[in-house]
């Protein structure tokens, strides 16, 4: 059963979402008026994606609510939500880190080869430091950028 009014405005107040001590989401709140387009821009890893994850249930917000009209679904699954979100593939491999990743087509050369060149292309992309990670941990921007690399 649709519980949602077709044509809802979509509310989101006071969002707020943490990863360990990153703060992803603090204090977001907006309103979506029926039928409006809304676009979210910003750089790698300021929160976007984590705000689309949260609003269709992916991710649960540690304090905020979302509204769909006068519906509260903060606490509802995502299945109960009458809202969806199509995510992009970067074909990255889930269960590799950003270094393998990168390093899985380089066949030419020695293994330090192959290391040399995964940090070159790590510092080119801006993902230093993030050798170890794994997709999932990782921005969509952040996850874009490792399949440049790659």
């Amino acid at each position: 059963m649709n519980h949602t009014t077709p044509g809802a405005h979509m509310h989101v107040r006071g969002i707020h979402k943490r990863f360990g001590a990153f703060t992803a989401l603090n204090d977001v709140s907006l309103d979506i008026a029926a039928g409006e387009l809304v676009c979210l821009l910003g750089p790698s890893g300021c929160g976007k994606t984590t705000l689309l994850r949260c609003i269709a249930g992916l991710e649960r917000q540690d304090r905020g609510s979302l509204y769909i009209g006068e519906r509260d679904i903060s606490d509802l699954p995502p299945q109960a939500r009458d809202y969806g979100i199509l995510f992009q593939s970067y074909a990255l491999f889930p269960n590799l880190t950003v270094e393998a990743n990168i390093a899985y087509g380089l066949t030419d050369g020695s293994r330090d080869q192959s290391r040399q060149r995964v940090a070159e292309m790590l510092e080119l992309v801006g993902l230093t430091g993030s050798e170890k990670k794994y997709p999932s941990q990782l921005s969509g921007g952040q996850q874009q950028r490792v399949a440049l690399a790659r």
